[in-house]
């Protein structure tokens, strides 16, 4: 392992003040998180060199890209002035087609959704004085997402069987949400239990609060957006489902359901991909074990929530996305008050034709091969499974 002393805050905030030449982060309540994710990384992720380099980077850049975020609305005061209109917010278990449906939902001309090349980097690089100089600096962007997104598949074994990577296609906002440190991407990446333990008892606004800010910026930059209805999508949301309804008192919010032990075996596989190029131990059955804990969690914290706000929830189930996808997105739509027109469904069709499986290969997993039992899943979840009798029989 290599010395990981700069993964400490002072370290890391110098270096962002260094990339960038500012000094005001704004608001402090992104130091505690950051705190305790930096502690939990030294401490219980035993990161080799290549996860050491990659994860003390992404932390810079997050730090910079707050820096950024401060000054760019101190110097544009218009873009506080954007009206952003969240109608949907997918949340569920991971690897439920929550992917499929925020990609399929906001191929309509009505909606948009975050492209995965511009939650990666959000803000522009330059002042760009005309539409030209402005074009410039957003090529770049897509140009190096681009990269980094092949890269990713290339480091992750199995990657691209379990997850359509895309950088120009849509993508989870959850890249934006992590700028605050309050994020189950690095619980994804990385053995972190702490740090997972930590965000599970988190009061979270201020970073949804700061996502409204993101999605502000993303529309200032692009007016063809102007007037769309937003989807949301993470597995995150699971984790601060009430906050998620406080902040977006006027959205759905569409709940994709899976058999639990696909769902567990799937996520564990991903995690495992992700996590085996960051440290040279074998943290997969720890991570199966820690996720399990988590989403059980995660779910009990839904149902809290869900109780007193039953008419805002659609449920998606995984089955009948795949048999009648176009009868899913009108269903969300009709529940978020969006009228279908022909033009959805044509768009929708559209995009179901040029996103088929096809040339993607499979993707195998098997609990068991984690430490954990299908049955065993199936009575811990049973109080989710139970509910939802319409969960894939």
């Amino acid at each position: 392992m290599r010395d990981n002393s700069a993964l400490t805050l002072s370290a890391l905030m110098a270096a962002a003040r260094q990339a960038t030449g500012l000094d005001d982060f704004g608001p402090n309540h992104f130091l505690e998180p950051l705190e305790v994710l930096t502690a939990s990384m030294r401490d219980e992720a035993q990161l080799n060199e290549r996860g050491l380099a990659a994860h003390t980077a992404r932390l810079e850049n997050a730090l910079a890209n707050r820096l950024r975020r401060v000054d760019l609305m101190r110097r544009v005061p218009a873009i506080a002035e954007e009206q952003v209109d969240v109608a949907v917010v997918i949340v569920g278990l991971p690897r439920t087609g929550s992917t499929m449906l925020q990609r399929l939902l906001g191929a309509s001309p009505k909606a948009t959704a975050t492209y995965w090349w511009e939650t990666i980097y959000p803000l522009p690089r330059t002042q760009p004085a005309s539409d030209a100089e402005r074009t410039q600096d957003i090529d770049a962007r897509q140009a190096d997402a681009d990269r980094l997104a092949k890269d990713l598949v290339a480091s992750s074994a199995g990657f691209e069987a379990i997850h359509p990577m895309n950088a120009f296609a849509h993508d989870e906002e959850l890249a934006l949400i992590e700028q605050s440190f309050m994020s189950t991407i690095p619980e994804s990446m990385l053995h972190v239990p702490s740090y997972g333990e930590y965000l599970m008892g988190a009061d979270q606004s201020a970073a949804y609060l700061e996502l409204i800010d993101w999605l502000k910026i993303l529309q200032w930059q692009d007016p063809s957006r102007l007037g769309q209805k937003w989807v949301l999508k993470a597995p995150h949301h699971l984790t601060a489902v009430q906050t998620v309804l406080d902040v977006f008192p006027q959205a759905v919010l569409a709940m994709t359901h899976r058999r639990v032990e696909h769902v567990m075996g799937s996520w564990y596989s991903m995690v495992a991909s992700l996590t085996g190029g960051n440290t040279d131990t074998d943290f997969s059955r720890e991570q199966a074990a820690n996720w399990t804990r988590r989403l059980h969690g995660g779910l009990e914290g839904m149902f809290a929530a869900r109780s007193d706000a039953e008419d805002r929830f659609v449920d998606v189930h995984y089955k009948a996305l795949l048999s009648d996808p176009l009868g899913a997105a009108t269903r969300t739509f009709e529940a978020a008050r969006i009228p279908v027109d022909a033009a959805d469904e044509a768009a929708w069709r559209a995009w179901l034709d040029a996103n088929r499986r096809d040339n993607r290969p499979s993707h195998k997993y098997d609990v068991a091969d984690f430490g954990i039992s299908a049955d065993s899943l199936k009575q811990q979840f049973a109080f989710y499974s139970d509910r939802f009798d319409r969960v894939e029989p």
